[in-house]
Order: structure tokens, then C-alpha cells, then sequence
């Protein structure tokens, strides 16, 4: 009897090496390997079995038998055929991080971050602190973001994971001490039948929290906040109320009252970090409440956000053409992200700026209604591409200046040409903003492709401009 691995990315071949690494355990047991876009490749190592869409008859038929559980990947669908039929046989399915949790050392620990946005950056804050406190050869920062928790479950003791609903689909036994909780808005609504799907399966993560663990909930997010007092752990509220979080933002200063958990309160000084955007302070203070309770001093955690800076992709200034100012902010998949972008400008002091919002990529299912109110207080013109912008037309007509991209080059240069030709263009400050509330798979790789082409668009327009001069 073997493990079937299905799905062979970044995630399967992890898996497949953890599996194949020398573990007793495993040593004896066949492989198979199903992986639907595989044409033909055949993992090197004894007892493995490779499968694809062709061959697929042979693992569901006559290996069937022989398998003992699957590790499914996160990309794959829940719905996937194969799963179906493993069901229907009662072969238990796990995600990656279901499976690595069992294989932990009984003393390790775990801080997971789930959100529909701000993940990656608050991990990557957790990531600047570890290293800076000198425990990066004891703490393990991967999961959804880099490297799969399964890589880390031999070498290190302790982690810090970021954690997606995809990844949570299949989890059991899964508890970290730590759960964050940073946001829930539409999001995959082409994977999931509705928003409340969607949401419960972000909950997963608080499912076995115990009394001693600790849940670090959003309370501006009521989606977040609502899981106090029911996940059975200690809660952790921040947020921008000082009245009603325990961690909170005011004057500069993150203040963390942790005393009743981790035996001192704490302030931690933004006075040196330049970007305050509103969303950034929310993942800092999310971040630092989770390294002060994992027991990363202050002052270190401190030292370690003076260094952050902002990841591409997310609301990333690229440069300027004169007084007109170009950002990207390709990883907004989703409506709530645009609006969270938006929203920090006007926290960002540029709230007189003219604005044109470049919107539209895949369609996910999305109801793009909630971003109206917020483009027609804030955004000039949108410039609508993608397979959306039919969609995104139909419910922004009438509300704003609309203008029609065949693709990215195109769409730069007309959100460009709309902010030159406004009256009085000699005194104009103008943002051209990639936002685009879709996914990036109907012309693009991903959305750091889509961004990156953002950028080399930006780049040809002023050059060529330039020669013109």
C-alpha cells in the first residue's frame, strides 16, 4: 500500500522528495504520481509510479487497490475525478499541510496566517524578525508563500506558515498555537459555490485551536472579528480602535496589551517606516502581535520593520512621466483588494491626485457592486481590459468615465493620453493605477507576469516619449 500524490508542481515534488528522502516509514511503499498537464516525465527513483491523462484508467482501475491515501496539491480542484473516485472508495485525502502536520515533532510550533489579502506581506514581515532575531536556522517561513511546509518538516523546529483556503480544503488535525485571521472578502468564487463556502473554509484553520493557543483576529474585518469567543483559544484583537483591541495603532506607535497572555504589554514605533499606508499598519500590527507571542523581544521586532519594504505587485510605485505617477498593484484579484488600494491614497495624503484605474482580467464571479461607491469617490477614469471588461462596463456605467483597452500596452498608453488631455494638463498630478480585481490567467502566467508587463509598458511609453522631446 502507497501514497498517491496528485498534482506535480512546487507542492507534489516536494512531497515526492519528503516521501522519498530515506524515511522509514515510507521506504518500502510504492509511489504513484497523477499530474493532469504532464505529457511525460518520470520521477527518477525506485518503487515510483507516473501517471497523466493519459494513463489514467490504469492508476483509477488496477492500482486503486494499492493505494493507501492521497496528498492532493493546492491547485487541484475538490471535484477533481480522481479524488472522486477515491472517495467513493474511501481512501482519505489530505492537503500538503495536513500531512506535514502529522509528520511534526511533538514540540514544534506553528503560526499560520490565513486572509484573502495581506498574507504574503504579513509573512514577510514575520520573516525580516525571525532572521533578525538570529532564529532562521530553527524557523521554518514558508507554506502558500515560497517553499512548502513539507521542505521544512525535517530541519527545523518551529514555523511560520501562510496558509490559503485551498490548502485548507483538505485539513483534519491541522492546529497551529498561533491562527491569524486577517480578512475575508470575495475571493475565489470560481472555486467555491458561494461566499459563505469560501469563509467556512477559511475557518478550517481555527477548527482544533485549544484554551492555551492563541486567535489574532482583524477586528476592522467582520469577517475576522465574528470567530471571537467561538474558535476555544485565547483571542487576539487589533486593529484601529484603542478602545476595543488589544493591539492597536495610534500616533506612530503599534501598542500591544499582552500582558494577560504573554506576561508584558509592549509599543512598537513606526516613526521610521515611511509606507503608513492603512493596510500596511494592519498587516504590521498582525505580524507584530504574532512575533511578540511567539516571543520575538520588541526591540528586535522593531529594528526588523524599519527594513520592510513593500513586495512588488502591491501598490508598487514604478515611476513617473512628469507629474503623472504609475504604480502596480497586479496582486489585487479581488474587488476588496482594489478598494484597499484605493483607500491608501487617500490615507497616503494623495487624495487630490486625478486617478485612472486600470481594471479587469479573468473572471472569477465576483460582484464588482461594492467597488463603485469607493471608484466614484476617489478615481477620474477607469481603463476596463481583459476578459471582464464587458462585465466591468456594465456595472460602472454611468457612474464613471469608462474607456475600452485591447490589452496592457494599450491601456497604459490610454490612461496615460486621459490624464494629459485633462483640462488644465500644464498643473496636472496624475496616478495611473494597475488595480486590476480579476486574476491574471486570461493573458497573462500570473499576476507577477501581468505586473511585470505593467512595467515594461510603462517603460516603452517614456521612452518613447522621451525621443519625441
Amino acid at each position: 500500500m502507497g501514497t498517491l500524490i496528485l498534482g506535480y508542481g512546487k507542492t507534489g515534488r516536494a512531497l515526492y522528495d519528503y516521501i522519498k528522502s530515506g524515511n522509514d516509514r515510507f521506504k518500502k511503499e510504492p509511489v504513484f504520481i497523477y499530474d493532469d498537464t504532464a505529457e511525460e516525465f518520470f520521477p527518477a527513483g525506485v518503487n515510483t509510479l507516473f501517471f497523466n491523462k493519459s494513463s489514467e484508467e490504469i492508476l483509477s482501475g488496477k492500482h486503486l487497490e494499492n493505494i493507501k491515501q492521497c496528498i492532493v496539491s493546492p491547485g487541484i480542484e475538490r471535484n477533481h475525478k480522481i479524488i472522486l473516485k477515491l472517495k467513493k472508495h474511501n481512501i482519505p485525502v489530505y492537503s500538503e499541510i495536513e500531512f506535514a502536520y502529522k509528520e511534526l515533532k511533538s514540540n514544534s510550533k506553528i503560526i499560520a496566517v490565513t486572509g484573502t489579502n495581506g498574507k504574503t506581506t504579513t509573512v514577510t514581515l514575520c520573516k525580516s524578525a525571525v532572521d533578525k532575531a538570529g532564529l532562521s536556522n530553527k524557523t521554518f517561513v514558508g507554506g502558500n508563500l515560497g517553499v512548502p511546509f513539507i521542505a521544512g518538516v525535517k530541519d527545523y523546529k518551529d514555523f511560520v506558515l501562510e496558509i490559503s483556503s485551498f490548502q485548507l480544503e483538505w485539513v483534519y488535525d491541522f492546529k497551529p498555537d498561533i491562527a491569524v485571521l486577517l480578512n475575508v472578502e470575495d475571493d475565489h468564487l470560481d472555486r467555491y459555490e458561494n461566499f459563505d463556502e469560501y469563509r467556512l473554509t477559511k475557518y478550517k484553520l481555527f477548527k482544533n485551536l485549544r484554551y492555551a493557543d492563541i486567535a489574532i483576529l482583524n477586528y476592522d474585518d467582520l469577517n475576522s472579528y465574528i470567530l471571537k469567543g467561538v474558535t476555544g483559544s485565547n483571542s487576539v484583537l487589533y486593529g484601529f480602535d484603542e478602545n476595543k483591541c488589544d493591539v492597536y495603532y495610534k500616533n506612530d506607535v503599534v501598542n500591544l496589551r499582552l500582558k494577560d497572555i504573554c506576561g508584558f504589554d509592549a509599543s512598537i514605533s513606526l516613526k521610521n517606516i515611511q509606507d503608513k499606508r492603512k493596510f500596511v499598519i494592519s498587516n504590521i500590527m498582525a505580524a507584530a502581535s504574532s512575533l511578540m507571542l511567539y516571543g520575538i523581544s520588541p526591540d528586535i521586532i522593531v529594528s526588523a520593520f524599519e527594513e520592510y519594504k513593500l513586495l512588488s505587485h502591491r501598490v508598487e510605485h514604478i515611476g513617473n512621466i512628469g507629474n503623472i505617477e504609475f504604480y502596480d498593484d497586479s496582486k489585487a484579484t479581488n474587488p476588496a483588494a482594489v478598494i484597499s488600494a484605493l483607500q491608501s491614497f487617500n490615507a497616503g495624503g494623495k487624495e487630490n491626485r486625478e486617478i485612472v484605474l486600470i481594471l479587469g482580467g479573468k473572471d472569477k464571479g465576483f460582484n464588482y457592486e461594492c467597488m463603485v461607491r469607493h471608484i466614484k469617490n476617489s478615481v477620474k477614469a477607469c481603463v476596463l481590459m481583459g476578459e471582464t471588461k464587458d462585465i466591468l462596463r456594465d456595472v460602472l456605467y454611468g457612474h464613471i468615465e469608462l474607456l475600452m483597452a485591447d490589452d496592457m500596452e494599450d491601456a497604459v498608453k490610454k490612461s496615460f493620453d486621459y490624464l494629459i488631455n485633462i483640462k488644465n494638463s500644464e498643473n496636472v498630478s496624475g496616478t495611473v493605477l494597475l488595480s486590476p480585481a480579476s486574476s491574471s490567467f486570461d493573458m497573462f502566467r500570473d499576476y507577477g507576469e501581468r505586473g511585470d508587463i505593467f512595467k515594461k509598458c510603462y517603460q516603452k511609453l517614456k521612452d518613447n516619449l522621451v525621443q519625441k522631446i
